[in-house]
């Protein structure tokens, strides 16, 4: 059988659908964005991550709230391809709980740098989006590279150029949001550390329960 013949296409984009709690968040993204919709400005506004209601009004669930809420259709669109690929290879990977905790930390440690760093430069800034959950699930997609990295050398088995790649990604995506305004790349650097912070963890607790990842 051919490597990249029907079947294969079948299997390899037929295990995404295993990762269910993956599926749940993409169905809850796109819930919150048909509920921003019907109800206008209302719910963006109550839910929004807005430093001054986070850090002086302790409106904590902003940190969390936001991570749903989305600007425009491009807006989700993007963040829900990325949590789609990159995070059903995760969720295989790490299991169900594991990915839940990268993906929800990712985003709440995200909008909490950013609420720190923002009362600290004096910003004021209206944010939403689920980016900081989307890059840190980049950056544990980078832990796992260097995990299986390290796996590969110690069996003896060809080590790829992947990590290098990702990194290349990692560095194009943040410079991209700096040339572009409007963007909150404070919360998705934070994201991104968080990522891999969650995910580092999980490696060192879980070892070889942490399954390769099949690109």
């Amino acid at each position: 059988m051919a490597k990249y013949d029907q079947q294969w296409y079948r299997d390899f984009y037929g295990r995404y659908l295993t990762s269910f709690v993956m599926i749940i968040f993409l169905l809850l993204n796109v819930l919150f964005f048909v509920s921003q919709m019907i109800l206008g400005n209302r719910l963006t506004d109550s839910g929004a991550l807005i430093t001054d209601n986070v850090y002086y009004g302790g409106q904590l669930y902003r940190l969390i709230t936001a991570t749903f809420l989305h600007a425009d259709i491009s807006h989700i669109v993007s963040n829900m391809i990325g949590l789609f690929f990159i995070g059903g290879l995760i969720e295989i990977s790490v299991g169900h709980i594991g990915f839940a905790l990268i993906y929800l930390m990712s985003g709440i440690g995200g909008n909490l740098v950013s609420v720190y760093y923002e009362n600290f430069k004096h910003i004021e800034r209206y944010s939403i989006g689920a980016s900081g959950g989307v890059f840190g699930l980049i950056g544990a997609l980078l832990v796992l590279t260097a995990y299986e990295r390290i796996r590969s050398a110690r069996e003896g088995k060809p080590v790829g150029s992947l990590l290098y790649r990702g990194l290349f990604v990692v560095v194009f995506m943040v410079a991209s949001g700096f040339a572009e305004g409007g963007v909150n790349n404070t919360a998705h650097i934070g994201g991104l550390i968080m990522g891999m912070i969650v995910c580092t963890a999980l490696v060192l607790i879980r070892g070889s329960k942490i399954k390769p990842m099949q690109l």
